[in-house]
């Protein structure tokens, strides 16, 4: 960066918030400059917010936003990244030793509603701005979102395995889920609507009524057809 600012810490040594690594001074402030942004870019759409905006938000000087991060696309990078990892290491955290893919699957829910009932600006800045990204910065996003994605595959494939057939292929099925769960940023409304925990186990007992096959149900399977479970 040619800006004359002190070194910065590389951003591969950041924590995400929700980290088990130790926090510094340093991530406590680049977190809040991430939260403002995310407040602004939904507020405003990424095109039309500016660093300024961003700065103010902060409560900080543009040279002291600088010292942070090099430009707005590395803010969004780093909002986006830094949602993603920590879901991912919540998930590693929470989940090892544990077989009962229901319980997994409960486990990704009550994560994803917990991090993003308590910051829905960076929940509306994942799903709507992504496409701004360009370069490494996209292409590290989207293997992020890919591994991510593959632990909920691989979830609905072990309900297959333990509970029969699944009525929708495991990778629709979890793109139906991340749709809907995403979409509670439209709609959520603190002190009025569900906690994570609530919301996650009504949210689990939709999932698991939709792709198990019920007795006398019309489904798919009633005409003949099976999707595979591996």
């Amino acid at each position: 960066m040619s800006l004359a600012h002190p070194p910065r810490r590389r951003h591969a040594e950041t924590p995400p918030p929700g980290s088990a690594t130790t926090v510094t001074s340093y991530d406590r402030k680049l977190a809040g400059i991430l939260a403002a942004a995310a407040h602004v870019f939904a507020a405003q759409g990424y095109d039309r917010a500016s660093i300024r905006e961003v700065a103010e938000q902060a409560g900080v000087s543009v040279p002291g936003l600088y010292h942070y991060v090099r430009s707005k696309d590395e803010l969004l990078y780093l909002i986006q990244l830094h949602a993603f990892e920590s879901l991912l290491e919540r998930h590693r955290r929470d989940a090892p030793g544990i077989t009962d893919p229901a319980a997994r699957l409960e486990i990704l829910l009550r994560n994803h509603l917990d991090r993003f009932l308590a910051n829905l600006d960076e929940l509306r800045v994942c799903a709507r701005e992504i496409d701004r990204l360009t370069g490494d910065h996209r292409a590290r996003i989207e293997a992020v979102q890919r591994e991510y994605f593959a632990v909920a595959v691989r979830i609905f494939v072990d309900l297959g395995q333990q509970r029969g057939p699944l009525t929708v292929d495991p990778r629709t099925a979890a793109l139906a889920m991340f749709g809907s769960i995403n979409w509670v940023s439209t709609w959520y409304r603190a002190g009025s609507s569900p906690s994570a925990d609530v919301l996650a186990a009504r949210l689990l007992t939709l999932y698991l009524d939709g792709v198990l096959p019920r007795a006398g149900a019309a489904s798919l399977q009633a005409a003949g057809e099976r999707f595979p479970c591996a």
